[in-house]
């Protein structure tokens, strides 16, 4: 219920208490009235003062100080992080008094709150330009996801991409056209990586990752190069790039085998080294390693992917 509320626990005890004076009236000028002696009269004048007065107050603590303390109690643990303690009880928010709206009103400003942080949680973890992940929701989702992969000794493959000679475009097509160009790759990352497991994020500038769970090490490689391919099929114009005349991008990509523990910080240290690979090769290509033995080696699209510690 929103806006003015009528006075109901206001009214109500305005009526007990007018009830009240009259019953205690009646009923001291009725004892005054009885031909008892004084000191029973006296005695039986505090005792209805006494009856009276307790009833008073055990109205007060149940209408009102009771609530009041479960309305507090309901904040100090909102106030401590309790989640669990989210919903108000149906004693207070369906209660038809001022009490009740006071609690209903409350669970209100709680929900609108709650429902305003998700969406702030959820603008903070999405880039606002390409609408993937960012960096804050790679470190979220790895949290989840390495614990997994060790405990059903699965493969974690992580992919770096890179937009080649991307400040050029930038330069000469000007920063709106950069920026639709990565809106646009960003589509060919959501197109190729669609599995749940799969973890696209926008890193920064021109630079993606995408972290696949339980993918083997060919068709990590396979996929990386089928975006590679697509984004180079967008056919977006880059006549200053030295080459080639559109938009192309190069990829490097790692893979942990099952068994051995994939540690993220190698393994996209290791991706890196694959990607500078790719550039010192003349770029727009796909190279891969993977974690397993003391020996290094890159693989080109036509090789098979090879080792490296």
């Amino acid at each position: 219920m929103q806006g003015k509320q009528p006075l109901i626990f206001k009214g109500r005890w305005a009526r007990l208490s007018v009830l009240t004076f009259l019953g205690s009236g009646l009923l001291g000028w009725g004892v005054g009235g009885a031909h008892w002696p004084w000191p029973i009269q006296v005695i039986a004048l505090l005792l209805l003062v006494s009856l009276t007065s307790g009833w008073v107050l055990l109205r007060i603590e149940r209408d009102l100080l009771h609530p009041m303390r479960r309305l507090s109690e309901h904040a100090r643990r909102l106030h401590e992080g309790d989640n669990t303690h989210l919903m108000m009880t149906t004693y207070l928010t369906e209660r038809r008094d001022e009490v009740g709206e006071l609690a209903r009103q409350f669970q209100h400003l709680v929900e609108d709150l709650k429902a305003h942080n998700a969406q702030l949680l959820e603008q903070s973890l999405i880039d606002p330009l390409t609408k993937l992940g960012n960096r804050r929701m790679l470190e979220n989702r790895l949290d989840v996801a390495l614990p997994l992969t060790r405990r059903l000794d699965c493969t974690v493959s992580v992919l770096m991409m890179d937009v080649d000679h991307f400040k050029p475009y930038n330069d000469y097509y000007g920063h709106p056209a950069g920026d639709e160009c990565l809106v646009q790759i960003s589509g060919v990352l959501r197109d190729t990586f669609r599995r749940e497991t799969d973890i696209a994020v926008r890193l920064g500038g021109e630079e993606f990752l995408v972290l696949l769970i339980d993918t083997p090490s060919q068709e990590a490689w396979r996929l990386a190069d089928a975006m590679r391919s697509m984004i180079q099929a967008m056919g977006i114009p880059h006549e200053y790039s030295p080459n080639a005349e559109v938009v192309t991008v190069s990829v490097g990509v790692v893979t942990s085998p099952p068994g051995v523990e994939a540690d993220i910080d190698d393994m996209i240290a290791c991706a890196d080294e694959a990607l500078y690979a790719c550039k010192a090769q003349g770029r727009n290509t796909t190279q891969a390693r993977m974690l397993s033995s003391p020996t290094e080696a890159i693989a080109t699209p036509a090789e098979a992917i090879e080792t490296q510690n």
